[in-house]
């Protein structure tokens, strides 16, 4: 007869995940300077992160962290939006299609480490008119 014997192995963290994808319910036209850009609908929300009425993600726990975003502009319109943490601007996004003869299509990728109770959200800078399209995107998730 042979003796086995097992033990159990605990990892020392948690694989938590948390992700989103969010998109704006309708199209924001002529966005002002220093707007925070509120995508209202999403089509993902693992974890409940994203707040869709106020247009921002507060990290649950701590880790590191992708953020996507692609906008798709009017023509003749000039758009630049920031990503911020905590309300300071981090990265921004420029999408200019005033001399473009059809819809623009700009993205932009962050990836940063934040602690529980970190707030992501996208808010344009001080330059106003821009344009949102409905078919742009707001995607986040911890890695």
């Amino acid at each position: 007869m042979t003796n086995c014997s097992y033990f159990i192995v605990e990892r020392p963290w948690s694989r938590k995940i948390v992700a989103f994808s969010a998109y704006p319910t309708k199209a924001i036209q002529s966005i002002s300077a220093n707007t925070k850009i509120i995508f209202g609908s999403t089509r993902t929300n693992i974890g409940n992160a994203y707040n869709p009425t106020t247009g921002v993600f507060t990290a649950p726990i701590d880790g590191v962290y992708a953020f996507h975003w692609t906008l798709l502009n009017a023509k003749g319109r000039y758009l630049s939006i920031n990503i911020q943490v905590n309300g300071s601007n981090k990265l921004i996004l420029y999408g200019d299609a005033r001399n473009y003869p059809n819809w623009y299509s700009a993205s932009q990728s962050y990836v940063t480490e934040l602690r529980k109770g970190d707030n992501v959200n996208l808010s344009s800078d001080g330059t106003p008119g821009g344009y949102v399209h409905e078919y742009s995107t707001f995607t986040g998730y911890r890695l």
